[in-house]
């Protein structure tokens, strides 16, 4: 099955993206946002993005956005955040995201 998508914003509070599988056109999927093995969230792409309907892509109904618990992450470090079809666990293109450390420390190398 070709998954399609990407991760459109990326930040320490928010994730923005679509997905789209080409096999089954209007099925929503099912995606998890982890870095490693720890889960941040799940969600699922079936929101309206005119961008996309536009493109072709489905119906339109293949975006996704994800709220982050401000304490999950720290804006000193950076992560790499995968976004995988759930089930089977195929990364969205691109996947893993790098999220760069939003600050750093004076007199960090």
């Amino acid at each position: 099955m070709a998954l399609r998508g990407s991760i459109d914003v990326l930040s320490l509070r928010r994730i923005v993206g679509w997905a789209w599988e080409t096999d089954a056109p209007e099925t929503p999927v099912a995606v998890l946002i982890a870095i490693d093995r720890r889960v941040l969230g799940r969600c699922k792409a079936d929101l309206f993005r005119e961008d996309l309907a536009v493109h072709g892509i489905g119906t339109g109904r293949c975006g996704f956005a994800m709220s982050i618990t401000a304490a999950l992450l720290s804006p000193r470090h950076g992560y790499e955040i995968s976004a995988r079809r759930e089930g089977d666990g195929t990364h969205l293109p691109g996947s893993p995201y790098v999220l760069a450390p939003a600050i750093g420390i004076v007199g960090e190398p």
